[in-house]
């Protein structure tokens, strides 16, 4: 009998075999095993930096609306309450009628100036398109604004839409006023059936993103972008100016079919 057909060297390589494969196979969920851990840990890293992410908007939108607030008082305060004063003050001495009329009609002025600030007039029957033209003519005594609209839809957008997204305008033109140095503001509007998408590109001083992206407003922007089911991008560096670029999807909620 051959050596290699004796039952006990058989049986030593079926074992030896049989403790391969096992070690094989305990190596290969060893394997799968710390994959998944690392994937699972992965996973759960994301979900908290995610978490943290919508923290942080959270309080960046709680902080805007207190900034928000404030404006709006220190407006009232300083301005109509002022005014309000003068007019009392000038009647209670005798002053002219003429000249308390002329303040009045400051007060009046000052009074909507502030009303439209809190909401645009005729905002449910005018279309983004005049609205932005609205918001951007009081800057273009400061700076050199070009508003360009690709308007491919009979599509309205609702009332809470607009809101926000006026709100992304003023506070973008408003930061380019306070702080680029710009002389000129280009403003694209691109409003088709599934999305609208704006851009607000100005040739100012630039900053550097990985800075500034913390900063209150640029996360108040990002907010208000995703309350209305879009993306914010800005791309900017020092001394080649900044590009804002906000799309945004059209959901049912925020549409209104027209005519």
């Amino acid at each position: 009998m051959e050596k290699w057909q004796d039952p006990k060297v058989i049986a030593l390589w079926i074992a030896i075999v049989i403790v391969l494969i096992f070690t094989i196979l305990l190596f290969v969920v060893k394997i799968m095993h710390a994959g998944y851990k690392r994937m699972t840990e992965a996973n759960l890293r994301q979900a908290r930096q995610e978490l943290e992410h919508q923290k942080k908007l959270l309080e960046t939108g709680l902080l805007a609306q207190e900034k928000e607030r404030t404006r709006i008082a220190a407006d009232l305060h300083d301005g109509l309450i002022g005014k309000l004063s003068v007019i009392r003050m000038k009647s209670q001495i005798g002053q002219g009628a003429v000249e308390i009329e002329e303040l009045l009609g400051d007060s009046i002025a000052e009074a909507r100036r502030i009303s439209h600030d809190l909401m645009p007039p005729m905002l449910e029957f005018s279309t983004v398109e005049e609205l932005i033209a609205r918001l951007i003519e009081p800057w273009e005594d400061k700076l050199k604004i070009y508003l360009y609209a690709d308007v491919r839809t009979t599509v309205d957008v609702s009332p809470e839409f607009k809101i926000q997204l006026l709100r992304i305008v003023q506070e973008l033109i408003t930061n380019i006023v306070k702080h680029a140095q710009a002389t000129n503001v280009k403003v694209h509007l691109r409003h088709t059936n599934t999305c609208l998408s704006l851009s607000i590109a100005d040739n100012g001083r630039g900053f550097d993103t990985a800075l500034h992206k913390a900063g209150l407003g640029l996360g108040s922007l990002e907010m208000r972008a995703q309350y209305l089911n879009g993306q914010y991008r800005i791309k900017s560096a020092p001394g080649k100016g900044a590009r804002a670029l906000i799309s945004m999807s059209l959901q049912s909620q925020f549409t209104i079919t027209g005519s």
